[in-house]
């Protein structure tokens, strides 16, 4: 047989564990037991109820996420303004160039010399993606990780 120990709690404590395990359906000693095992899970301290619960810390980390991905489109949205639509508008001014189509063709010189400033707004422009694209995918990964472990102690494992 287990040893038993007794608590002394005050009448309003003891009110409100009567009223909570009425909610959850739990006796004294089984709502007890599972509010040990959620501190110790969770390790969260239950002296500062206003500590950032799991759900609470999965939601701010959901908003960094959101955040960044404003801020990425917002990025991807510039890059277009600056680079993309003044590049497309090059090349068309080359395409009628080249053609004769304002009057004059381009020498192949100019030619070359109009087509790699081209490239290389490209590269920036690819450069740039591909380094936003690390960035987003480092945090999306700690995020993913740390609502893994977040849902992991929720469910006591």
């Amino acid at each position: 047989m287990t040893e038993r120990k007794s608590l002394s709690i005050s009448l309003g404590t003891h009110r409100q564990l009567e009223k909570l395990g009425d909610q959850l359906g739990l006796s004294h000693k089984d709502l007890v037991s599972a509010m040990v095992q959620f501190f110790a899970v969770t390790k969260l301290d239950p002296r500062y109820p206003k500590a950032d619960a799991p759900d609470i810390v999965l939601k701010k980390l959901t908003d960094k996420v959101d955040a960044l991905d404003k801020r990425f489109i917002g990025f991807i949205r510039e890059q277009e303004k600056t680079l993309l639509k003044p590049m497309q508008a090059d090349v068309q001014a080359l395409r009628q160039a080249s053609e004769g189509g304002s009057g004059a063709g381009l020498t192949p010189a100019q030619l070359e010399e109009q087509l790699t400033g081209v490239v290389e707004a490209v590269q920036t422009l690819l450069r740039l993606s591909f380094r936003t694209a690390l960035v987003d995918n480092a945090l999306r990964s700690e995020y993913k990780q740390q609502a893994d472990q977040l849902i992991a102690q929720q469910n006591g494992l």
